[in-house]
């Protein structure tokens, strides 16, 4: 049997304030987009910045530290999984894809207001 790899490696910034949820059976999740950036153009166009914007999910002790300390603007670097999915809206169906983190650290420093936290 072979073997498949499914792994998503992001450095960027948080988009916004992470939204905690608590599911039925008591389980944090965080969910937060991340944006990053990229130079597109050339042909003697004058290269411009794009940003390509992600969805994360966040679980069980991640979720915590999410919310303990993640905030709009972090730069931060994730590590974790592409789901893809889909719902329906007006009879139509969206496909989605999201990045179920198993990994996160802060790039950020801290100012010493929060470090005296």
């Amino acid at each position: 049997m072979s073997r498949s790899v499914n792994k998503i490696i992001l450095v960027g910034n948080v988009g916004q304030d992470p939204d905690i949820q608590v599911t039925g059976n008591g389980t944090k999740v965080a969910h937060f987009s991340l944006a990053t950036n990229r130079r597109i153009g050339g042909n003697g166009d004058e290269p411009q910045e794009r940003a390509d914007w992600h969805r994360l999910t966040l679980w069980n002790r991640l979720a915590q530290f999410a919310e303990d300390y993640v905030t709009k603007g972090d730069r931060v670097y994730v590590e974790g999984r592409l789901e893809y999915d889909s719902y329906e809206r007006d009879g139509v169906t969206i496909p989605t894809a999201d990045v179920n983190v198993r990994e996160l650290v802060m790039l950020s420093p801290r100012s010493s207001a929060e470090a005296a936290d």
